[in-house]
């Protein structure tokens, strides 16, 4: 009888452990199969196991493959076609100059190259329809001035304007009439508190920025093109730290890409952005021009108003009555509509007087009447209540209801507005009890009336 003896196994190597997923055992093909893609030889199987060490290949349970030279395997998945074409897809290269069948010493590997982005490389393109003034503020006389009272029709030109959407004098929002992309149409607000002086102007298009300001159109096309090449080197920096953080490999260095520096803004700029509340990261980066001023506007007195308060201080105690006479206890609304007359406005069928004719109206020469033609007027003037005296202006009309009863007692014009800590304070001046500059709420104080206005256009 034998000794019993224990089969003797495959031979165990001293320092590499030995796969753990095992071969199954795979019968011989038939003498009448043919050799498929999908099928080894039992010889070449065993053939690829004894060297599946030293050629660094991953056993699998259908398949053995070997690694592509020069090639490091991050994750290998064999077994089926799919499977084999996402394992090469996930090889790292070692050397992109490493010629095929040559050795690379693994105690001095190469460092790893990384394929530049194509949208790094990429030219910096043209923006095309930046925003951009290249003109001053232009009235219709060619020059940058208008009354207190606004309604001036102004113009700026650049390029790229058709998305204006606001403009600011003085921080009172103007009106966008027109714009095109070369031309923007305004028409300006009444200044603050109707005081004369040099205002600031701003454009601003659809998203809220400034509009800058260049001198020429050059100018304007130098400072898009650079405010492109940073917008590109932005761009450009966020894809490389996107692949760096995707693919991070060893001494890889960065694509590098070289921008231009845009011309700093003056601080008149800084000063338009930082009204707006923007942030200086999130300033636009096309800027005012060096050397070019900002955009300005100049308030003058309306001379509709310098004419009607003029003929208001010569007569309000020397009555005009060889021109329109007198009405004798009752000349309120007549020196109102006198003074409307030295304004600009023109008799109508409705409002008018005449010495060789029917003489006055109603509507020249009675409070109510004068009231109810406004009314129907609004072309000509707009009615004010008592808590919106801060709307009012010089040249504007104020009418008291002495008795309360719904009826106007007396019309008079306003000639001064004072605003001061404690609110507005408004004179007028009238005929019949004469006065010039005198106090509304002295008026009401003795009378205990009522107040109404009508803000004259």
């Amino acid at each position: 009888m034998r000794p019993h003896t224990r089969p003797e196994g495959p031979a165990r190597s001293r320092h590499r452990r030995e796969d753990p997923l095992p071969l199954r055992p795979i019968s011989p093909p038939r003498p009448t199969d043919s050799p498929s893609s999908d099928s080894l030889s039992t010889g070449s199987l065993a053939t690829a196991a004894r060297s599946s060490d030293s050629l660094g290949v991953v056993r699998s349970r259908h398949r053995l493959e070997k690694a592509p030279s020069g090639h490091r395997p991050l994750i290998w998945l064999a077994g089926s076609a799919a499977a084999a074409s996402l394992c090469f897809g996930l090889f790292v290269p070692l050397s992109s100059q490493a010629s095929p069948g040559v050795a690379t010493a693994a105690s001095a590997p190469l460092a790893a190259s990384r394929p530049v982005p194509a949208s790094v490389v990429a030219a910096v393109p043209v923006v095309a329809g930046s925003p951009v003034i290249y003109s001053a503020v232009s009235a219709g006389d060619g020059g940058s001035a208008g009354p207190v009272t606004g309604g001036t029709v102004v113009s700026v030109t650049g390029s790229g304007l058709a998305g204006v959407s606001g403009v600011s004098f003085g921080g009172n929002a103007g009106t966008v009439l027109s714009a095109t992309d070369t031309t923007v149409t305004i028409s300006t607000p009444a200044s603050t508190d109707y005081g004369t002086g040099s205002v600031a102007v701003s454009l601003v298009d659809s998203t809220g920025a400034i509009v800058p300001v260049a001198s020429t159109p050059a100018d304007a096309a130098n400072a898009a093109a650079a405010a492109a090449t940073a917008a590109a080197a932005s761009k450009a920096s966020s894809v490389a730290s996107l692949s760096q953080a995707i693919t991070p490999l060893v001494d890889a260095a960065a694509p590098s890409t070289s921008t231009a520096t845009p011309t700093p803004a003056p601080s008149g700029a800084a000063s338009a952005l930082a009204s707006t509340g923007a942030a200086a990261d999130t300033a636009p980066a096309v800027a005012v021009a060096a050397g070019v001023s900002p955009l300005t506007f100049q308030y003058v007195p309306d001379p509709r108003i310098t004419a009607q308060i003029g003929y208001v201080r010569a007569h309000w105690n020397s009555y005009n009555s060889a021109v329109y006479g007198a009405i004798g206890g009752n000349d309120c609304v007549n020196f109102t509509s006198q003074s409307l007359i030295a304004r600009g406005w023109t008799m109508d069928a409705e409002w008018s007087y005449s010495a060789a004719g029917a003489g006055y109206s109603s509507a020249w020469s009675s409070s109510t009447a004068f009231a109810a033609y406004l009314s129907a007027h609004p072309e000509r003037a707009t009615p004010l209540t008592a808590g919106e005296s801060s709307r009012v202006k010089v040249g504007d009309i104020v009418q008291f209801d002495w008795d309360r009863s719904g009826d106007k007692d007396h019309t008079g014009i306003v000639t001064r507005v004072v605003k001061d800590a404690s609110g507005t304070h408004l004179y007028y001046a009238g005929h019949t009890e004469d006065s010039l500059d005198k106090s509304v709420e002295e008026s009401l104080a003795n009378t205990g009336g009522t107040v109404s206005y009508w803000s004259v256009a």
